[in-house]
């Protein structure tokens, strides 16, 4: 379990990106950080992944302080796959191999290399495993990023918004990918997004950012379109599906 008690952060002097931010994140959950551009979700990610140092409140990490927690243990706590996936010189099994990077010192070693071979082909990488990652498709360098992020055997994975650069269909592969993945291995999640329906069909857990503070932690059937105006400011209507329902924006 992750707790985050009372988070405040500044990057300049008396300039406050958040205030007070408390929420958990409860083994084999998926919680979805939502709220407008500037609210703090980028900074929240920064604090739990180590990039912005904890002052003020703290995270917990099981029962340890992050305060505590040296970098070289940061990786079998937190895997991170950002927002924009680039690509590079390395094929596509070279760079999940880097997902054992921690793991290993020079070379992988053979319990490294099948735990790729496994990943590859749990993921349908098999065709693209030597292709170069700066000639295969966005969609692709998204799938190829949370297969490195699973192989870290990390005990919590969080997406910045892992679906914003991607067209449709791919936006539906990667959230049934990464739900059945975290389902698969037990993984807890943190999951920024933009997208409310989106979230809805892939979070257990909803954290609503607003002022730089939380304004509403819930569960599914708790979001409204009164809820949705109160944060965003716009106004919406929900329609109900077999699936559970979405929502539609209004002009």
């Amino acid at each position: 379990m992750i707790k985050v008690n009372n988070l405040s952060f500044s990057y300049r002097k008396n300039k406050k990106v958040l205030q007070g931010v408390s929420f958990e994140i409860k083994e084999g959950e998926c919680v979805v950080l939502l709220g407008p551009n500037g609210v703090g979700k980028s900074t929240i990610i920064n604090c739990l992944t180590g990039v912005n140092k904890v002052k003020e409140g703290d995270i917990i990490f099981d029962d340890k302080s992050i305060k505590e927690i040296k970098s070289k243990d940061y990786a079998s706590l937190i895997a991170y796959v950002p927002q924009l996936i680039n690509g590079n010189d390395l094929t596509v099994k070279e760079v999940i191999t880097l997902g054992r990077l921690p793991y290993y010192y020079v070379y992988p070693n053979k319990n490294d290399l099948e735990k790729v071979d496994k990943i590859i082909k749990e993921f349908h990488l098999e065709d693209i495993k030597d292709e170069i990652t700066s000639e295969i498709s966005g969609g692709e360098r998204q799938k190829v990023a949370i297969a490195r992020s699973f192989i870290q055997d990390a005990k919590t994975i969080i997406f910045d918004e892992p679906t914003s650069n991607l067209d449709i269909a791919s936006q539906v592969n990667i959230i049934s990918l990464i739900k059945e993945e975290c389902k698969k291995y037990n993984k807890s999640s943190l999951v920024s997004m933009h997208d409310i329906n989106q979230a809805l069909d892939i979070g257990d857990t909803f954290v609503f950012l607003k002022d730089k503070s939380v304004y509403k932690v819930c569960k599914k059937e708790e979001i409204t379109p009164e809820l949705l105006y109160e944060v965003y400011g716009i106004k919406s209507q929900l329609i109900k599906t077999e699936q559970g329902g979405y929502f539609i924006y209004e002009k």
